[in-house]
């Protein structure tokens, strides 16, 4: 089996993990590292690596055809957001025709996620809890109802992870929002510098925020196969620093809902944050492999091994995606050799 991981960069340790799982379910393959930059930390641990031009150049998807078709890899996964929303729609299902699978939302629900104001807008139509969104142009509204003890998130409407992150009280919320905006994108992933409505603002919810991965499979049923959780201790730009496990029962009935929603395939990420009465409500949702699985994994999970089996065509094993909970696990830096004197 051949399995494709893209646009890995920092998070190299996955292509480890993938690696070992292809061991430990007795497949054999190898993990190939898809990168445009030679000196990506997966390139040092990858069985070998794909060049390949930047997702966003003129070049990418005729490259990316091309060496597909030569390779036939059997499972195509991207950790990169924008990267997603290039692959999804045509290009992924020409690469499906070829045999693989490719982790990536359908083209008709993948604008959802990568606006957060209209995935705010779809997930309250369906019923998903989620605070009440409004777009950076639109404040006034909020300023005028708000009172001083209020406070505000404000992030990048077409954002990845956490960019353009600010809190703010009601005197400050303008400021803030003209803060994030001169780092905004757009929707093509084009600077959108000074737009407000490239800006989301939400209150700012009381309680612990959640980390939640769901875990579907991959050969177009998207059957949840398992759900994963971890509590938010420590944050360092806008990236989970410590995260403790908890128990994932709790979060099952919304990601089920959101897998109903959305029909993934592979892994999603979904960030939860509690109100003052404990209730978690959905903030975010990235349809991919997330920062915080590593979390679990420690805590004895092996989401790669599910993976695995699902493309493999295998039994799902359950015990693959238990783990421990009440285990923190705190974030440390490592380094790879990419290149060497041979």
């Amino acid at each position: 089996m051949k399995i494709v991981i893209a646009s890995a960069g920092r998070r190299a340790h996955y292509l480890e993990w993938f690696r070992h799982a292809l061991s430990s379910q007795g497949v054999r393959g190898e993990v190939i590292a898809m990168e445009y930059r030679s000196l990506s930390p997966s390139v040092g641990i990858a069985d070998r690596v794909a060049a390949m031009p930047a997702y966003n150049s003129p070049e990418y998807p005729d490259a990316l055809l091309e060496w597909c078709t030569r390779e036939r890899p059997e499972l195509f996964v991207s950790l990169n957001d924008y990267e997603l929303q290039i692959l999804s729609g045509e290009l992924a299902g020409r690469i499906r025709e070829l045999g693989c699978r490719v982790a990536v939302l359908d083209p008709r629900v993948q604008p959802i996620v990568l606006d957060k104001h209209r995935m705010a807008a779809t997930l309250a139509e369906h019923g998903i809890p989620t605070p009440p969104t409004v777009l950076g142009s639109e404040i006034a509204s909020l300023r005028s109802s708000s009172g001083p003890e209020d406070r505000f998130v404000i992030k990048h409407r077409f954002g990845s992870g956490s960019t353009g992150l600010q809190l703010a009280s009601p005197a400050d919320l303008a400021a803030a929002v003209e803060e994030s905006a001169r780092t905004a994108l757009g929707a093509d992933g084009l600077p959108a510098t000074g737009d407000l409505s490239a800006v989301v603002v939400q209150e700012a919810l009381p309680g612990s925020e959640y980390g939640v991965d769901g875990v579907f499979d991959v050969d177009g049923r998207s059957d949840l196969l398992g759900v994963l959780a971890r509590r938010k201790d420590v944050m360092r730009g806008g990236d989970t620093d410590v995260a403790t496990t908890v128990d994932p029962e709790r979060f099952r009935g919304v990601i089920g809902a959101i897998g109903e929603l959305l029909r993934p395939s592979g892994a999603i990420d979904v960030d939860l944050r509690e109100t003052a009465a404990g209730e978690p409500l959905v903030i975010d949702i990235n349809p991919r492999l997330g920062g915080g699985y590593p979390f679990c994994h420690r805590a004895g999970a092996d989401l790669p091994g599910a993976l695995v089996r699902s493309a493999a065509g295998l039994a799902a094993d359950p015990s693959l995606l238990r783990y421990q909970a009440g285990v923190t696990t705190a974030r440390r830096e490592e380094f790879t050799v990419v290149s060497a004197p041979r």
